[in-house]
């Protein structure tokens, strides 16, 4: 994919993110929704212009990259993973976590 590509390709996809979360996604599947939505949106732009080889793997992949992280910053990606992350692990009870830092 060239520089034009992940543009066109990045529109498409940030545009698709605004309206699944004006739709009501929750934030926790935000994250997978945008790296799930930024890879059909390559594929389909791959499939569009008609070649799909190894040699262009990588290239694919940067792409995958580049869409995922501008669909990413427009969903919230840090707030919608920080809470997921909270959510996941309790904090720990001995050790670092046993007393909290005071300045």
């Amino acid at each position: 994919m060239d520089g034009e590509a992940i543009i066109s390709v990045s529109a498409a996809v940030v545009a698709l993110v605004q309206l699944v979360k004006w739709g009501g996604i929750p934030d926790r599947f935000g994250p997978i929704a945008v790296m799930v939505f930024a890879l059909s949106g390559v594929i389909l732009w791959g499939w569009s212009v008609g070649h799909f080889e190894r040699a262009q793997a990588f290239a694919y992949f940067a792409g995958w990259v580049a869409v995922s992280t501008s669909a990413a910053g427009v969903f919230g990606f840090t707030r919608a993973s920080a809470t997921a992350v909270s959510n996941m692990k309790a904090p720990p009870t001995g050790g670092a976590g046993q007393n909290p830092t005071v300045p």
